[in-house]
Order: structure tokens, then sequence, then C-alpha cells
């Protein structure tokens, strides 16, 4: 009986231990593909209720198109645009026109004006599979938000993982946050 207990006791420690090793793992895995930005951190992004608030909150925010993910994002949708990615890499999820679940997928998919315009950052974030989500609004057609997923690779290197954008946008939410972000939308000295 005691060689029973001794046994499960045995089995017990080893999953916990097997359990450990892999979630501690994976933390290390996930911490290696993380982009390191200078501060505000993506996540430390302090966007407040108004932007008229403090001068100081803006430019907090404006720290955003130094940040190298955003950067890269700009770089790639021009590469897009002039259909020479050499030197930048965009999967081709990232590209071809895919539908499903209220959701449109790849650059394919939408009309390239809204790439020959700039765009403003509505929010940036760390992505759960790795990278940051980069949600945003093109200035000369901002009817339509965009999410932009970009990764950095183990070399460095940035990489355009997935572009997309729900399928429908209700006009009373766009007009909100056209009305919300219009000193962003009307500056053309910061945005990318």
């Amino acid at each position: 009986m005691n060689t029973k207990k001794f046994q499960i006791t045995i089995i017990i420690v080893l999953v916990l231990l097997i359990g450990f090793l892999y979630f501690n793992n994976r933390e290390t895995q996930n911490k290696v593909k993380i982009i390191e930005t200078p501060k505000p951190i993506v996540s430390d992004l302090n966007v407040p209720d108004s932007w008229e608030d403090t001068s100081d909150n803006i430019e907090d925010y404006y720290k955003v198109y130094k940040n190298p993910a955003v950067l890269f994002l700009r770089k790639a949708l021009n590469a897009y645009l002039n259909n020479d990615s050499s030197g930048i890499n965009i999967s081709n999820a990232a590209v071809k026109k895919e539908t499903g679940e209220g959701i449109i997928s790849g650059l394919e998919s939408f009309d390239k004006e809204y790439y020959k315009s700039k765009f403003v950052v509505l929010t940036i974030n760390k992505s759960i599979s790795g990278g940051v989500d980069i949600q945003i609004l093109f200035q000369d057609k901002p009817d339509r938000i965009f999410y932009a997923w970009v990764y950095q690779l183990a070399d460095g290197n940035f990489e355009l993982r997935g572009f997309n954008s729900k399928e429908e946008m209700k006009p009373e939410a766009m007009k909100a946050i056209q009305t919300e972000f219009k000193t962003f939308l009307e500056d053309k000295e910061h945005a990318l």
C-alpha cells in the first residue's frame, strides 16, 4: 500500500515538474519574440478619454510613430503598393484575400487607395501570438479600422503576418472614432 502511495506521489510530482518546465519554457520563448521598444512600452500607451486633456499626453502618443513595428508597417504597405517586397517580410496570409466569420483578411481585399494614405495608430498591444497587434485608421479614407499583426523574427527583422478588418463597419461608430481622432486624422506631420 505504501508503494502505491509513493508511486502516485512520484507521478504527481513528475506531472507538476513537466508542467512547470513546459510553461516556463513557453514564457521564455515568448519573451524572445516580444518586440523591445523604448518607453512607452506598447501596453503602456496611456490614451486619455479626450486628447485635449494636456499636451504631455499628445507628446506621449506621438512616440508610437517611432516604434520599430509601426515604422515597419509603413514600409510593408509601401512595398505592397510598389509590388516590391525585396528586403521586406510579408507573409502570404497577410496578402491573400480571405473572408470568414465577419472578418476580411489580406492586403488584396482592400482598395490600394487606403495604403497610399498616411495612417493613424489607434492602439498597439502585445499579440498573444507574439509580436504586436496594431490598429490603424487611414487619414484619407477613415471609413474602416484595420488590424495589422507585426512579428519580430529571431534575426531582429520584422514580418507582416496578418492584415484585416471587420466585414461590417457601423457608420455611427466610425463617425465617433473620426470625431475622437480628428486632430490626428488632420495631422500630416506625425502620421505614417
